[in-house]
């Protein structure tokens, strides 16, 4: 794989983003739809497929920035500002602009002291169902309006982990790597012999399944240098996996073909990706706003289809991912090195003050 600068990986995320946002129009707007009623490809709705890219992308690049630059604190720091700032200003502009304009409750019963438990619900992941009083509360799927970041949840937990092995060393020991994903993939391979059998179980199905993307893209980040790249591949690739989509090791092998199309769309730059990769940027902004514009359009337009859902929330959207990246999450995320730094400040204080503080043991 080339390991330049100059990608169009980022043109992943608008795909997989848009994957999400596509799926969630049916939810919004059909009332009952289960995750059964969608077409299945590799054992896995579309929207699922689309987190996996996420998963897989996350683990590839954060591995390689852990490779790059070995600073755990840091690393850790940019996490928080790349994720949290965003879910703040979506959930207060929901409960301060979008609440009080759709709520059927009147202004007493909605202004209360639930509005700032809402918001630290929703910005500490705490509880993304958090609901606001009267909001969106007829619609097909009520009350709901940050659903898609139940699986930030299961990035944080991940990208931790990740700074824990990168500050132990792991990374650099590939065999160690190897068989982690070895076994990683063999817990998929026997747990997803049958589908989404066990979506029922909620955390144990998700946990298997994110861990395999998850680790599939550390595998990518550390054997970057030996994973060749080209078109040729990506066809070879597809027609070994195609095949397997309809045995037992469809999962698996879905998402091997995802992993390795990831990394054809960023380094084999197909028609169209540099202008994919540059609406990339804005995909984070547009995850976490798009099912609260989707339930809006829902509430504006009662009985209004799915595709126009769709339709209609795509672009504002995409200008919610435009203006959380300029002025929210860039803003933000120039903060790292200055937040880490200060830590490291203080950090270094409080050793200093205990160790001024531990008595001197003298010999007599």
């Amino acid at each position: 794989m080339p390991l330049r600068p100059c990608n169009d990986l980022a043109a992943v995320r608008i795909f997989a983003a848009t994957a999400v946002l596509h799926a969630h129009a049916w939810y919004t707007a059909v009332p009952g739809l289960k995750t059964e009623d969608f077409l299945h490809v590799f054992a896995f709705t579309l929207d699922f497929q689309g987190v996996h890219a996420f998963f897989i992308l996350s683990g590839l690049l954060l591995t390689r920035s852990l490779i790059d630059r070995p600073d755990a604190l840091r690393f850790t720091v940019a996490r928080l500002t790349r994720y949290v700032p965003a879910i703040l200003v979506s959930a207060l502009f929901a409960a301060l602009v979008i609440g009080p304009l759709v709520t059927s409750k009147d202004a007493g019963a909605y202004f209360t002291p639930a509005l700032a438990g809402f918001v630290m619900k929703i910005t500490t992941l705490a509880d993304v169902n958090a609901a606001l009083p009267g909001v969106f509360d007829r619609n097909p799927e009520p009350g709901i309006l940050f659903i898609p970041l139940w699986t930030i949840h299961y990035e944080l937990v991940f990208a931790v982990v990740l700074a824990v092995i990168g500050a132990l060393g792991l990374l650099r020991f590939r065999r160690l790597v190897l068989f982690g994903l070895v076994a990683t993939l063999a817990v998929n391979v026997v747990w997803f012999w049958n589908g989404e059998e066990h979506l029922a179980l909620g955390g144990p199905h998700h946990l298997v399944r994110f861990c395999s993307t998850f680790g599939i893209g550390i595998a990518m980040g550390v054997f970057a240098d030996r994973i060749p790249v080209s078109s040729r591949m990506m066809l070879i690739v597809t027609l070994v996996a195609v095949p397997l989509g309809f045995t037992n090791l469809a999962a698996i092998a879905g998402m091997a073909l995802l992993a390795y199309a990831i990394i054809w769309i960023g380094f084999c730059a197909p028609p169209l990706a540099a202008t994919f990769a540059r609406l990339g940027v804005w995909s984070y902004g547009f995850y976490v706003w798009g099912y609260l514009i989707e339930q809006t359009v829902v509430y504006a337009l009662p009985g209004v289809s799915a595709w126009a859902v769709f339709a209609l929330s795509f672009p504002i959207a995409l200008a919610a991912g435009w203006a959380s990246w300029v002025f929210v999450e860039r803003p933000s995320i120039a903060q790292t090195s200055a937040i880490a730094s200060a830590i490291r400040r203080a950090l270094s204080k409080v050793r200093t003050i205990g160790r001024e503080a531990s008595p001197t043991v003298r010999p007599d």
